[in-house]
C-alpha cells in the first residue's frame, strides 16, 4: 500500500495511434511494480495478488487519479486541448466495492479532465462474473460519457449476446491474434470478423501488440480505428510521453 506512487509501483502509458491518420488519441495506463530485491514483477503476477488481497480497490482508485492528472500535465505540456483519452483498467473487485461510480465521477471533476477523455477497461472475465452489477455501472459510466473498453476480446468466453446486454463502445483486439495474423489464416480470419462485428455494433475497434509495420497496415486496411504495440511506442513515463507526442504529431506508416 505505502509503494503506490513511489519508484516501486508507478504508471507508464502507451500510446494509441488512429491509424487512418497517424496521430495519438490517447494511452493505456498500465500499473507497474519494480521490487526492491526482486526487480521487475509483471503484472500477470501481481494484479491477481491486489485482487486475492482485496488491495486492488486502492490501487485502482489510485491510478485512476494519477493517470488522470497525468492527462491533464501531458496535455498542458504538449499543447492538446481536451483531445486525448485515457483508458484505465478495472477488475471485478473494483466494480463490486461501494461507491465505484461515485469515485470515478469525484476523481474525473478533480482532475479537470472531461468524462469523455476516461476509457474504463474491462475483461470479459469481470463481465461474466456479475453480469447484473456490472451493467448497471457501466451503463452510469457510459451515460456521464465515458468509454467502455472490453480488453482481450476473443480469448475468454466471447459470448457475441454480452456485446449486445452490455453498454460498450471500444472493442480490443487481443495481442495474440494480432501476433499470428500474417502467419495463420485462422488468426486472419478472426481479426477480420472481429473488425467487422464492432463495425457492425457501432464500436471503435482497438488492436494491441502490434509490432511490425506489416500488422499496422494490414490492421488499417482492414478498417481497424486504432492500434497500440512496440511498433509506435512502448509504455513510457508521463516524461517521455510528453516528449514522444511533441515529436510525434504524425506517425508515418
Amino acid at each position: 500500500e505505502a509503494a503506490l506512487g513511489t519508484e516501486e509501483v508507478f504508471l507508464q502509458y502507451q500510446p494509441m495511434i488512429d491509424l487512418s491518420t497517424g496521430k495519438i488519441k490517447g494511452f493505456e495506463a498500465l500499473m507497474r511494480w519494480i521490487h526492491g530485491e526482486k526487480g521487475f514483477i509483471s503484472p500477470d503476477v501481481f494484479i491477481p495478488l491486489l485482487e486475492d488481497n482485496g488491495m486492488i480497490v486502492k490501487a485502482s482508485s489510485w491510478a485512476l487519479e494519477e493517470a488522470l492528472m497525468a492527462l491533464k500535465r501531458i496535455e498542458g505540456k504538449a499543447g492538446y486541448d481536451k483531445e486525448l483519452f485515457m483508458s484505465v483498467n478495472f477488475s471485478s473487485r473494483d466494480f463490486a466495492a461501494d461507491g465505484f461510480v461515485e469515485g470515478v465521477y469525484d476523481t474525473i471533476s478533480k482532475s479537470e479532465v472531461d468524462a469523455e477523455q476516461v476509457h474504463l477497461e474491462i475483461t470479459e472475465r469481470l463481465l461474466m462474473g456479475q453480469p447484473e452489477n456490472a451493467k448497471e455501472t457501466l451503463s452510469e459510466c457510459q451515460k456521464s460519457g465515458m468509454g467502455i473498453s472490453i480488453d482481450d476480446f476473443g480469448t475468454g468466453y466471447s459470448s457475441l449476446s454480452y456485446l449486445h446486454y452490455f453498454p460498450i463502445n471500444i472493442l480490443k483486439i487481443d495481442r495474440s491474434f494480432v501476433m499470428e495474423m500474417l502467419s495463420k489464416d485462422s488468426s486472419m480470419e478472426l481479426v477480420k470478423s472481429m473488425i467487422g462485428l464492432g463495425k457492425n455494433l457501432k464500436m471503435k475497434i482497438i488492436a494491441e501488440g502490434v509490432e511490425t509495420i506489416e500488422e499496422a497496415q494490414k490492421l488499417r486496411d482492414l478498417g481497424c480505428d486504432m492500434a497500440q504495440g512496440y511498433y509506435f511506442a512502448r509504455p513510457m513515463k508521463e516524461e517521455d510521453v510528453i516528449e514522444f507526442i511533441k515529436e510525434n504529431r504524425q506517425i508515418d506508416f
